[in-house]
């Protein structure tokens, strides 16, 4: 409460009149103000109240326990409204709306991403996931979600900025306000009880005196439900922080009783450097009458149905009713008991008919119905199985997109304020960054752990014209802060996506930007990985990587030959041991052959000599026919020549 005073170098906090108005507005006005908001807005406060004990289970009143006991029928409590809202502020963490700067002007078009980064390094630094969660689910239960900025004394010439978030039942605002941003509120602040101790650590030497200073304190309802908190405590002093605006300006003052202990200017500016509140909240839903409330106005109904009608339903399914002739039973009370037992024993005198237990059959499914309805009422409100991506079958991008964006509708008025908020929230640390952050610092601009990457801002460095020049100056730069909102389920996009690696699944050729581009990713990842696989090769990485891949082609060389020669061993061995039976088998055909041949040649010798003999003797027969047609021509021819002359 007191880090905002403890960085302002003002003079030590002393009591003041309570009619001094040079500092702001009096201590009897401020104490005024409180005192309307506890007594304007006390419905407010019974409802929020009430809001509470139903998200924590606490649905039955006193006066209802006793009829429910008094009748035998059971307390039940099904608590389906805290998992409606438990769902609903997962729902809404899960749409992302990051922030992201923009620049105003071309000189600040090269410190966009920078002031990005930085903002983000202020939300990371702070927790604000938790500090998120925290605040939607006030403002979803009892209607208001508040967080509050800070300036932390850290380990840097300036200080640190955070953002927490702000106990609901301690905050406190101009009940003239009906906007759900409380941009009409003209004050607001927390106001809770502290020890001693707490006010002496905060404000050295003051816990003493304002434990011993009992002239009065303001209270709200809020403070008797934590009324036996302090039951071991003596002295508790209400300590309130009240931030008002007081001629254009807005001022803080922090007082106990009638003790002031701090007051100033609000160090905090928005983007007109006008002076705002540290506190920046929204409501979920503001009435006609210009009280807020949360989503549990809009169950409480279906929430009491479910519990009074499965209460019943269940004292039906245990109860019987006795129908019986007068004098049937000798004794009327043991006949009861024994009649409600599961395992009971009547007897009576009479016929048959003279005895009837009848059950509500008709009646248990009745109850059985109207609970069912009940429970349906709260399930379709909110994040629906359409919202959430779960109890469908499988459907395409568009339809599940259509789906989602009907089911949400209903939200419409809520997500409204809470991107309003949101947006503020980064718009006001990011003026909070401008004005108090002027010395050197390093910021992470990247959640990688394996790649960490510091900047520095507001670094002072030899210029070019050998003047010192600041770089990366984070007062010079002239952004917009808006919402970087993306996809939180699958789309049309994601369709294509799924089309795409379909489609290389099969085999087909698809380019790795493309199945990037089209992927859900945050596009800062996009850009990323693009870069990644655009960016030129290294020389020496690329040199590095032959020479490796010549070291890897060796070893599979030396590898190879190592096996072939294991194989040419192996098949020696595996040749000699096979020699012996092998030449013996080649001996014993070449003997075969050698004698077959020999055989043959024998036979056709044996052949030849007959074929020969015979054709001599042939030859013989032809010479001697020969011989005589020649003797036969000889012995007429000297006959013809003696006669011719």
């Amino acid at each position: 409460m007191s880090n905002v005073v403890a960085l302002r170098r003002r003079p030590e906090p002393t009591a003041v009149s309570i009619e001094a108005e040079d500092d702001g507005l009096s201590l009897v006005a401020l104490r005024k103000q409180f005192t309307d908001f506890a007594s304007v807005k006390l419905r407010e406060i019974d409802e929020a109240r009430e809001a509470w004990r139903y998200y924590h289970g606490q649905q039955w009143t006193d006066e209802q326990i006793k009829v429910l006991r008094r009748r035998g029928q059971p307390v039940i409590t099904f608590n389906r409204l805290a998992r409606k809202i438990n769902g609903l502020v997962g729902v809404v963490q899960k749409l992302r709306n990051d922030p992201k700067a923009f620049p105003r002007t071309i000189r600040s078009q090269g410190g966009a991403d920078l002031a990005t980064s930085v903002l983000r390094y202020v939300l990371d630094t702070s927790r604000w996931i938790d500090t998120e969660r925290d605040s939607v689910l006030a403002a979803c239960v009892a209607g208001i979600g508040v967080g509050e900025l800070s300036l932390v004394q850290g380990d840097q010439q300036d200080p640190d900025i955070r953002f927490d978030e702000v106990d609901p039942f301690t905050y406190f605002y101009d009940p003239r306000s009906v906007k759900p941003d409380f941009s009409d509120a003209r004050y607001d602040g927390v106001s809770r009880w502290v020890s001693e101790d707490e006010v002496e650590e905060m404000f050295p030497g003051k816990g003493k005196d304002l434990a011993q200073d009992s002239s009065g304190y303001e209270t709200t309802p809020y403070d008797f439900d934590r009324e036996f908190l302090w039951i071991n405590e003596r002295k508790r002093i209400r300590l309130v922080e009240h931030w008002y605006k007081h001629r254009g300006q807005w001022k803080y003052c922090i007082y106990a009783n009638w003790t002031v202990l701090a007051r100033g200017v609000s160090p905090f500016k928005d983007e007109d450097d006008n002076t705002r509140s540290r506190y920046v909240k929204f409501s979920a839903g503001v009435d006609q009458d210009g009280d807020r409330y949360g989503f549990v106005r809009i169950m409480k109904g279906p929430q009491d149905a479910i519990n009074q009608h499965r209460s019943k339903a269940m004292h039906i399914m245990n109860t019987r009713q006795v129908i019986a002739r007068q004098g049937a039973f000798t004794d009327t009370e043991k006949a009861r008991r024994e009649i409600a037992r599961p395992d009971g024993f009547v007897e009576y005198n009479g016929q048959k008919d003279d005895i009837q237990i009848v059950t509500g059959d008709q009646e248990f499914l009745k109850q059985t119905q109207y609970f069912q309805d009940a429970r349906e009422e709260i399930e379709n409100y909110g994040p629906s199985p359409a919202i959430v991506g779960t109890g469908i079958n499988q459907r395409s991008g568009r339809a599940l997109a259509m789906m989602q964006q009907n089911g949400i509708a209903e939200l419409g008025p809520f997500l409204g304020s809470y991107r309003r908020w949101k947006l503020e929230i980064y718009r006001s640390i990011w003026c909070a960054v401008r004005t108090h952050w002027q010395a050197q610092r390093y910021v992470r601009v990247t959640d990688d752990q394996d790649m960490a990457q510091f900047i520095q801002i507001n670094a002072l460095r030899v210029g070019p014209n050998g003047m010192p020049q600041l770089i990366n100056s984070v007062a010079a730069l002239d952004v917009d802060i808006i919402l970087d909102e993306g996809p939180d389920t699958t789309n049309v996009m994601g369709d294509v996506n799924d089309t795409l690696m379909a489609l290389a699944s099969s085999g087909m050729q698809v380019p790795p930007q493309v199945i990037i581009e089209t992927s859900t990713l945050p596009k800062t990842v996009k850009d990323k990985l693009n870069g990644m696989m655009n960016q030129p090769p290294n020389p020496m990485q690329m040199q590095a990587q032959a020479l490796e891949l010549q070291g890897a082609q060796a070893k599979v060389d030396d590898t190879r030959a190592s096996a072939l020669k294991k194989n040419a061993e192996a098949a020696k061995t595996m040749q000699e041991a096979n020699l012996a039976p092998a030449q013996a088998v080649h001996e014993m055909r070449q003997d075969q052959n050698e004698a077959a041949l020999r055989a043959h040649q024998t036979l056709h010798d044996m052949q030849g000599e007959a074929d020969d003999r015979a054709h001599g003797q042939t030859m013989d027969g032809m010479d001697m026919g020969l011989r005589m047609r020649q003797q036969r021509h000889v012995e007429s021819q000297p006959q013809q020549q003696t006669a011719a002359p």
